[in-house]
């Protein structure tokens, strides 16, 4: 078994290991065998060339987070203090690689299947625990390292290699900082709560956390309200609370020569608080991490009367909504995959709450730097901020293909079904119905508020886009079988949806906007959107055995 290059790196950490009480040695057999099995699933470019487009998913991210990764450049190149700089792009990265670990590596933080055999051998929680976070710590770096390549190359060559050491040393920190932070999170969760109950805390403690990035990040962008003229820093005492902050100060205390007690004061909580985060959790949490997962396999079976009833009501409108019975049997099911399945939830849940809460943020980041109150009277147009919802939402429906559970898909042939399109079209329905109309009901709610009931002809048209656009996207996509693939296999030409989506809702909020204040081009419109998608939605309950993949 060959031996890998960022294991030699770590062979020269390996006195922080230990110090930290980790066994080195089997911490970095059990790295190796992650590793490897990572290179299996997604082979290398050196090694295979041809490979299917499952295997080039994390490639290709990786080149979208590059592409991504080019907007920095224009921000080091910008004529503006080094701090006000990398404030900017370290909280960027930040956000982004913190939705990242929620949102795909979650699942790998909190996985228990390997337990059972590493536990009982004589090997450490702790140390198990080690190989896992330095595991996903490897994956967050390389994304990291993918969308902060070209401006840390750009930055070495404008301001030399000190930029480079410094620019490096953050990344390093930035993604350890994350790592340990949202696993330091889950064990006072896991400390406080057990079986389905701990699994709900988990998704809304990601959900909550998805959002706090988001809501931190317009605090960091802040940071250019408080510039003078001279660009000089007017400096605020919550600005010792941004981590982008603590990383940036360094620039500017070594590069420009800036002596301000702030600055060191940054710089020390730079390089203080990773190491407390870290030796907190090594030394104190990762000894009742790995034992507290075993929560995650302990199911309640307790169901309260308000649940049953629940369940009785929610049937009913199924019924009502969804009239054929193949379809509503598949889409009761989908509902409870969903709700049941936390490897699924893990990855729906804070899409679901970034597209609640991203075009309210939107409208008061628009009040605030408009320094009025356009946008919330019934002349503004800030309610077209609903189709980033649009878009958020829209993408959630190719989460249903992938489950856990995927073996548990021969099911399907087996039953006396000659139309599998029902099937996909009820989970789809079903989804849905559960999912996506609760939370597009609470963001019509949350516009309506200040606009006023006229908005509502205007959220229904919106809808009416969301809907087209859900079932575009359901032809376009590869027609999988509900929760029939792992997640590790799920289709790789997501980026192609989702640019499409772009163009979609793009196009579909300008025809909106100009047609806006023309009532009867308004109607033609709405009611064009609706015959289509109508069309399109009784057209895709046609789909036979032979076109499913």
């Amino acid at each position: 078994m060959r031996d890998f290059w960022i294991l030699k790196f770590l062979d020269r950490f390996s006195f922080f290991y230990r110090i930290l009480g980790i066994d080195y040695g089997v911490m970095r057999k059990l790295l190796k065998l992650k590793l490897l099995m990572d290179q299996r699933r997604i082979p290398s470019i050196l090694i295979n060339s041809q490979r299917r487009a499952e295997e080039n998913t994390f490639n290709k991210s990786l080149l979208i987070y590059g592409l991504m990764g080019l907007l920095f450049v224009f921000i080091v190149l910008a004529p503006l203090p080094l701090f006000l700089k990398m404030n900017l792009v370290l909280g960027t990265l930040i956000v982004m690689v913190a939705v990242t670990m929620v949102s795909d590596y979650s699942s790998v933080l909190l996985d228990t299947r390997d337990k059972e055999i590493l536990l009982s051998k004589p090997i450490s929680p702790k140390t198990v625990n080690a190989a896992k976070m330095t595991h996903i710590l490897i994956n967050l770096l390389t994304i990291t390292f993918a969308m902060a390549g070209p401006s840390l190359l750009v930055g070495s060559y404008k301001y030399g290699f000190a930029f480079f050491g410094l620019y490096f040393v953050d990344l390093l920190l930035l993604a350890g900082v994350i790592l340990v932070m949202t696993s330091i999170l889950y064990f006072f969760v896991l400390l406080l709560f057990d079986g389905d109950r701990l699994m709900d805390i988990i998704n809304y403690v990601q959900i909550f956390l998805s959002l706090a990035l988001m809501v931190g990040y317009q605090f960091t962008g802040r940071i250019f309200r408080f510039v003078s003229f001279n660009l000089n820093l007017d400096f605020r005492w919550w600005m010792y609370l941004l981590p982008s902050a603590w990383f940036s100060a360094p620039f500017s205390l070594f590069l420009e020569n800036r002596a301000e007690n702030y600055y060191k004061y940054l710089c020390f909580l730079g390089i203080s608080v990773p190491v407390l985060l870290a030796f907190f959790y090594f030394r104190v949490a990762a000894n009742y991490f790995e034992k507290g997962l075993e929560k995650l396999n302990r199911v309640s079976l307790r169901k309260g009367k308000h649940v049953e009833k629940r369940a009785i009501i929610s049937e009913k409108l199924m019924r009502l909504i969804i009239p054929n019975s193949c379809e509503n049997v598949f889409g009761r099911f989908a509902q409870h995959i969903i709700s049941s399945e936390r490897s699924i939830k893990l990855r729906l849940y804070p899409s679901l709450g970034l597209a609640t809460f991203m075009p309210m943020i939107m409208l008061v980041n628009t009040t605030i730097g408009s320094g009025a109150v356009e946008p919330l009277i019934p002349q503004g147009t800030s309610y077209f901020f609903i189709y980033i919802s649009v878009l958020i939402l829209s993408q959630t429906i190719l989460t249903i293909n992938a489950s856990e559970n995927y073996k548990g898909a021969w099911v399907y042939k087996a039953l006396p079904i000659e139309v599998p399109g029902r099937i996909l079209l009820g989970t789809l329905k079903g989804f849905i119905l559960k999912y996506l109309l609760p939370i597009y009901l609470l963001i019509s709610l949350l516009f309506a508020l200040p606009y006023g009931i006229w908005l509502i002809p205007h959220l229904i048209l919106i809808f009416a886009n969301m809907l087209l656009l859900i079932i575009l996207l359901f032809k376009l996509a590869p027609k999988e079988l509900p929760f029939s693939i792992k997640f590790q296999n799920e289709p790789g030409d997501r980026f192609i949806l989702l640019i499409a989506s772009l163009a979609f809702t793009g196009i579909s909020a300008c025809l909106h906007y100009k047609l806006r204040n023309v009532p009867l081009a308004l109607s033609v419109y709405f009611v064009t959107v609706c015959l289509v998608t109508i069309f399109l939605w009784k057209s895709s309950g046609k789909i036979a055995w032979k076109e499913i993949e």
